[in-house]
């Protein structure tokens, strides 16, 4: 097979009695509902249900409120379109606005672990053996890196997404049902972080291929690359009319020391054991797992395993450009931007490491990425101190009784200025 033949390769279609597959639909939803739990649980302190994170209440929620469901959507913030946070936002406005914490926090646990079941799936044409496939999918609900961030938050979706978008644009599901899910992932992902266009060489790398050397399309390649142009066209319309605008200060120097301290120590070392300075002992930890890193390299390259090249070097690539195009524009390296270039690194190793008779580096990595990921389960983030939602509204509530305007305190607690949901009383009433 050739190198593109490998990367986009379908998986043989295997007709399934129905109880095999209601089976395997019923494992499925399990494996969503604990990874669901799982990501609710990290969260310490406060926890996820009874608080809202700054931009989920402060940006969308407040905004949805005040102009609307529809009007929302069309409104960028920080210079580009959230179109799933934006319509997570709406569904909250169903519910009462004292529930509103709860399901906001529910949409974006139930959201990453819908991404991690969905990239298992998408991983099965490309990785032997099952526990390869956990390992690619399970990083998306445990992965150790931005914790004060990222924990079920709608605002941060977008991080998860783009691992995701990865997988979609390279797996070629062998039903209609499973085309039409990965072409709607990946609109819906670029349509809320413009950092997909990083995406746009291996969409239209799928595109220009001939598949088996026939000289004909791959329309499953067409349609991708379609709904990545859609939703990457709202985001640059938005710069082209004025509606998205943000100020660029880059920073090549910081972009490419990033990548190598930040986004590869970071699913092999987890935050917890990096801390918060880059200092001597943190560029001792990222020397060992750029060790990790060479040691599973060497591996491969003598044939004690049986790599899966392509997949290993696209990956490793695209975590280099998802970390480094963020940084490069905005001359800014917070730990969110490490995330999905964190998972796409373990996606790397793992394709490295396919077993070819022994599984001992397989289960070695799968030892390490253990450990740290229960190391860093649950770490102490500033949404750990509250303020919960449900005390604050009651207060806003108190407050209403001379103003038409509520303002409502939410986490972080100690930014300037406060992250607060500023909306009509006639909401939290």
């Amino acid at each position: 097979m050739t190198i593109t033949e490998t990367l986009f390769a379908a998986p043989a279609r295997v007709e399934t009695a129905r109880p095999a597959r209601w089976r395997g639909v019923a494992i499925g939803a399990a494996a969503v509902a604990a990874g669901t739990a799982l990501g609710l649980l990290r969260q310490p302190g406060a926890g996820a249900l009874d608080t809202i994170w700054a931009e989920d209440g402060g940006i969308f929620l407040a905004e949805a409120v005040r102009q609307g469901p529809f009007d929302a959507l069309l409104t960028s913030y920080a210079g580009y379109f959230h179109v799933v946070p934006r319509l997570m936002a709406a569904i909250a406005l169903l519910f009462p606005a004292g529930a509103v914490s709860t399901v906001l926090a529910l949409q974006a646990a139930l959201a990453v672990s819908l991404l991690a079941v969905l990239v298992y799936v998408a991983s099965g044409s490309h990785l032997t053996g099952t526990l390869s496939r956990v390992l690619v999918s399970a990083v998306v609900v445990v992965v150790p890196v931005a914790q004060g961030d990222v924990l079920n938050s709608i605002a941060n979706f977008h991080w998860y997404g783009l691992y995701a978008l990865f997988w979609m644009l390279v797996w070629t599901p062998s039903r209609p049902a499973g085309r039409a899910l990965a072409v709607a992932v990946t609109f819906l992902v670029a349509a809320s972080d413009i950092v997909a266009v990083v995406f746009v060489p291996l969409a239209l790398w799928r595109v220009l291929r001939r598949p088996d050397g026939e000289a004909r399309r791959e329309w499953h390649g067409i349609a991708l690359t379609g709904g990545l142009g859609a939703g990457l066209l709202i985001q640059f319309a938005g710069l082209l009319s004025g509606s998205s605008e943000r100020e660029l200060t880059p920073d090549p120097v910081l972009a490419v020391t990033g990548f190598l301290l930040r986004a590869v120590p970071a699913p092999l070392i987890g935050e917890r054991w990096l801390g918060d300075d880059v200092d001597t002992r943190w560029v001792a930890l990222a020397a060992i797992a750029w060790l990790v890193v060479g040691a599973a390299l060497l591996v491969a390259y003598t044939r004690r395993t049986r790599p899966a090249w392509t997949l290993a070097v696209v990956a490793g690539l695209h975590a280099a450009a998802l970390y480094m195009v963020p940084v490069l524009l905005s001359g800014t390296a917070t730990p969110r931007y490490a995330v999905a270039p964190a998972m796409l690194v373990v996606t790397a190793l793992v394709a490295l490491l396919q077993p070819a008779g022994s599984r001992v580096p397989l289960y070695a990595l799968t030892a390490l990425l253990a450990l740290v990921a229960a190391v860093n389960l649950r770490v102490d983030n500033t949404r750990a101190d509250g303020p919960l939602w449900s005390d604050e509204l009651d207060r806003a509530r108190t407050a209403c009784a001379t103003t038409d305007q509520a303002t409502v305190p939410i986490t972080p607690r100690d930014q300037t200025p406060p992250w607060q949901v500023r909306v009509p009383c006639d909401y939290v009433r």
